[in-house]
């Protein structure tokens, strides 16, 4: 079975955002970075690891509830394919997201070893390292839970060109920051992780988000009933205060968040692209100097010809960061076919070239 890559997508895309073929094996190819500035690709991608799975049995089984997009088993091959699409769109650092979850009172079927392992020995292949995001033992604060390892988002990088580490070989500063206003019982979290450019030096922040998915009126698990878009506005303003405001380990340094924000809307007080536009920051696509694959939906919910229009993955950089381009990688150009063959994941993979001031703390 052959499974369309990212090179084919972009090169039938065409336009100033194509890669190159070839270009994904040296990852991120740098271009003059000037003496203030650090250019980093930074990505994001909603891999759909546990929520995807082959048949209504195992959906039921592994999260609790049948899951609309069939693809093929995680481990048995998909994996490899969504690092190889890594790979080849030359990222150098990119936020996943679902890959597995933890298990909870109602699903303790879930977890998330399983599926981080085989992702992270895939982009091992590819040069990528794992940046830290295992917490297990951490417990949430209020109901006791436990989690482990960031509850399925990991942040990975190009390991010729980053680390996690300092100079003295010490971690990096990276931790979760709890959500208390999210649907789940057990709090959803958000990682982040301090990086460093090897040649410089400089150090910057990504942060991995994955924001509440249900729509507004929906009642949770919980009992729940809630404005879902105010909720998504609260959590990401609480990260961005977090991070740029009061954390002394990242209130200095360039931050870029990166994730599955579930909404493109943009209402006052109602949508993460407010909160952080709130705070200083704005979504990369639209200061990008060029976009490519801007046609289509961010979240192709498995549907074949993949679905035209809202984003709800996003990559916000501070005002008057330079972002050179913006590129979505569609998963298929296909008309029609198996969802299987053709797809690795409901959501797309996009990415932006940012310049970010350089951080040398």
């Amino acid at each position: 079975m052959v499974v369309p890559g990212v090179a084919i997508a972009l090169a039938l895309l065409g336009g100033p955002g194509a890669v190159a073929a070839g270009q994904g094996q040296g990852h991120e190819a740098p271009h003059a970075a000037s003496a203030r500035t650090v250019e980093v690709r930074v990505g994001t991608y909603n891999v759909c690891g546990h929520g995807c799975l082959p048949t209504k049995e195992e959906c039921e089984r592994v999260i609790g509830r049948d899951c609309a997009t069939k693809l093929r088993p995680w481990a048995e091959g998909r994996a490899a394919d969504v690092a190889q699409d890594i790979d080849e769109a030359g990222l150098g650092v990119v936020a996943t997201q679902e890959i597995g979850n933890n298990a909870t009172p109602t699903q303790t079927g879930v977890d998330v070893e399983s599926f981080r392992v085989p992702l992270t020995a895939a982009l091992k292949e590819h040069g990528y390292a794992e940046a830290p995001a295992d917490y297990a033992g951490t417990r949430h604060p209020e109901k006791g839970y436990p989690l482990k390892s960031g509850a399925g988002r990991f942040t990975y990088y190009d390991a010729e060109r980053y680390s996690h580490l300092d100079k003295r070989g010490r971690e990096l500063p990276h931790d979760l920051l709890w959500l208390p206003d999210s649907t789940e019982i057990y709090g959803k979290t958000m990682t982040w992780n301090v990086l460093r450019e090897k040649k410089s030096g400089a150090r910057f922040v990504v942060v991995d988000m994955h924001l509440e998915y249900r729509k507004n009126g929906a009642t949770d698990p919980n009992g729940w009933t809630k404005n879902w878009d105010e909720v998504r506005y609260a959590d990401a303003r609480r990260t961005a205060e977090e991070l740029t405001l009061r954390n002394r380990h990242t209130r200095n340094l360039p931050v870029v968040f990166a994730g599955d924000m579930n909404s493109g809307n943009d209402a006052e007080g109602a949508s993460a692209i407010d909160a952080f536009g709130d705070l200083g920051y704005v979504s990369s696509h639209d200061i990008a100097e060029r976009r490519t694959g801007d046609e289509y939906a961010s979240f192709n919910g498995g549907k074949i010809p993949l679905p035209l229009g809202e984003k709800i993955d996003h990559l916000f950089v501070g005002k008057g960061t330079e972002v050179s381009e913006w590129v979505q990688i569609p998963q298929t150009t296909e008309t029609e076919g198996p969802q299987a063959e053709l797809l690795r994941s409901d959501h797309n993979l996009s990415y932006a070239t940012v310049r970010l001031m350089k951080g040398n703390r």
